[in-house]
């Protein structure tokens, strides 16, 4: 399996740096979460995708001498797929499809669903046959390519791991 992921899911892992102000009232939850799904991941993923329109958004907070830094530390976690002529299209087909989407699950705001189709086509590009985020609006976009799933609860596989992370063992 080839996995892509959405930014999101590095700032609840708290492998990038996020906004105390901005975190929503389940950020705690949502860190478990982020580290189930990556230690899931390492486990079952041939390769984890991580588009750079992604990494770009994970870089705005970052001061402008430790981004070389943390761009290194996830090209070592991650293939950091770009967006290129063969993304470019499926983004353009995305952006079309979208509009079938319900309406409850269509973007409100166009820089979102630009950044979002972009991303989404960059880890489809890439080979991805899967798509997390905790978004679901974005987990709609990549419904349309590919199989999208929430940021999982558990690991059927592990059931230490969720007490691990609680714990901070991990």
């Amino acid at each position: 399996m080839i996995a892509g992921i959405d930014s999101m899911v590095l700032v609840y892992a708290g492998i990038v740096p996020s906004n105390p102000a901005t975190r929503a009232d389940d950020f705690q939850e949502l860190q478990v979460r982020a580290k189930i799904l990556l230690h899931k991941l390492a486990r079952e993923s041939e390769t984890t995708i991580l588009p750079t329109i992604a990494i770009s958004e994970i870089l705005v907070p970052v001061p402008r001498g430790q981004k070389g830094a943390l761009v290194a530390a996830l090209t070592k976690m991650f293939v950091c797929a770009p967006f290129d002529l063969r993304a470019s299209t499926i983004a353009a087909d995305l952006w079309s499809e979208h509009k079938k989407l319900p309406q409850d699950l269509q973007y409100a705001k166009r820089h979102v669903l630009r950044a979002d189709t972009m991303i989404v086509a960059s880890a489809h590009a890439a080979g991805a046959t899967v798509f997390y985020s905790h978004d679901k609006k974005c987990r709609a976009l990549a419904g349309l390519l590919m199989k999208a799933h929430a940021l999982p609860k558990n690991d059927p596989d592990d059931m230490f791991i969720e007490g691990d992370i609680r714990r901070g063992d991990v």
